[in-house]
């Protein structure tokens, strides 16, 4: 087991280094400036950007993936890697540098916008609006079953020998009390702006404490909800009633991440949402890169290793932003109603999936419970009539496992 945590952290180390190594900074500032600039000119239609921004979205995400497969090799490090010396990059070499490697990316996205001008008309080139809308959608359901598996592994790890789970009654009433008391003061830092609610009016005083309402109840009609699943025999119901908690408290923080920004509770922090957004997006992006780093070293595939991943995660940022700002354009609404969408999807999200990420736990270690039940080998010491059966049942837990971990990978 510490083995296997001191891989885990060395692999987030390496990871973080590859992100914040000098040879790709120009690249990842870049996803920020075409992201920001792009997005205010879909919403105002700057010289018809509401259609071509799409596109320009989707040509520098085609660019940055064609660069993540160009990279390993010789060439691609020469053209998209900045060299830099041991002098660091404050520095005029560097920057013109840096610059320079972000003119092929700058053809080869001209290059599929102009294409794209030439096939299509403006008519099928609004098409790619809706793509990307719909695009932000499924990255929230994506999301949302991330996060549940997140914390489904988390339980495999901790569970031990089979253990009642406590359900109903008194304990769904207390899980959901400390629901409350968890995010008491969130509500009164995001809501109320750190200020004292008694300066509050009425409204607001109103739709706060209605949040804190529901997530009480949620508590409570999540417990049945997943009462059947929970209380089965033969499991750890201590690890299952950590993970369905832990994910309800997750969801919950969804909930009041999209609850903060409608009409009535925005004016109080506008501008450190989007800064908040700005960090979820890079989390939810190095995270991604991760799974594909981590799939692409268990197959030996050298384009989801070392700085491949950058490129990887700026392609995977550029149609995340672009996803935002398309259908922030189509609803005619603002960023922060977009991302409310988002946060409400990715809550429903992971709150209708409780049950199948408690299933997902099941039972202890198969090996473990058929070593006690197991017959004793003959006195010939022939135990071949039962090894069979241990190992198909081995197997197909294993199976089942991978199969899971290839559908969210």
């Amino acid at each position: 087991m510490s083995a296997a945590g001191g891989n885990d952290a060395s692999e987030s180390d390496s990871l973080l280094r590859v992100f914040s190594s000098p040879s790709t900074l120009p690249h990842l500032l870049s996803l920020g400036a075409f992201s920001g600039f792009l997005f205010v000119a879909m919403k105002i239609d700057l010289f018809g950007s509401e259609i071509q921004g799409s596109i320009i979205f989707l040509s520098l995400s085609i660019s940055y993936f064609l660069a993540a497969l160009i990279s390993p090799s010789r060439i691609g490090k020469w053209i998209f890697l900045v060299q830099h010396a041991n002098d660091g990059i404050l520095n005029q070499n560097y920057w013109f540098g840096g610059f320079s490697r972000l003119l092929p990316i700058i053809a080869i996205s001209g290059t599929f916008w102009l294409i794209s001008n030439l096939l299509f008309i403006e008519g099928q080139l609004s098409n790619a609006r809706i793509f990307l809308a719909l695009l932000f959608i499924v990255m929230s359901v994506f999301q949302g079953v991330s996060l549940g598996y997140g914390w489904v592994v988390y339980a495999r790890k901790v569970q031990r020998s089979p253990r009642k789970s406590k359900i109903g009654g008194v304990f769904s009433f207390v899980r959901s009390l400390i629901t409350v008391i968890v995010f008491l003061p969130l509500v009164w830092w995001f809501g109320y702006g750190a200020e004292d609610p008694r300066n509050a009016s009425l409204t607001e005083n109103i739709y706060w404490i209605l949040f804190l309402v529901i997530i009480a109840l949620l508590g409570v009609l999540l417990d049945r909800f997943t009462k059947s699943v929970r209380d089965i025999e033969g499991v750890d119901g201590v690890a299952l009633d950590r993970a369905f908690f832990l994910i309800f408290i997750t969801s919950c923080w969804h909930l009041l991440g999209a609850w903060r920004r409608s009409p009535i509770a925005t004016e109080q922090s506008s501008v450190g949402m989007l800064l908040e957004e700005a960090v979820l997006m890079s989390i939810s992006i190095i995270l991604a890169v991760w799974s594909m780093a981590k799939r692409g070293e268990k197959n030996g595939w050298r384009i989801f290793q070392g700085q491949s991943a950058v490129f990887w995660g700026i392609g995977f940022g550029f149609i995340y932003a672009g996803s935002i700002s398309s259908l922030t354009a189509l609803s005619e609404g603002s960023l922060l109603t977009t991302t409310a969408i988002g946060h409400a999807i990715t809550a429903l999200v992971m709150m209708g999936i409780l049950p199948m990420c408690i299933s997902w736990i099941g039972q202890p270690d198969i090996e473990k419970i058929v070593v006690v039940d197991q017959p004793q080998p003959t006195e010939e010491g022939d135990d071949s009539d039962h090894l069979p059966g241990v190992e198909k049942l081995t197997q197909e837990r294993t199976r089942k496992d991978d199969d899971v971990v290839e559908l969210l990978d």
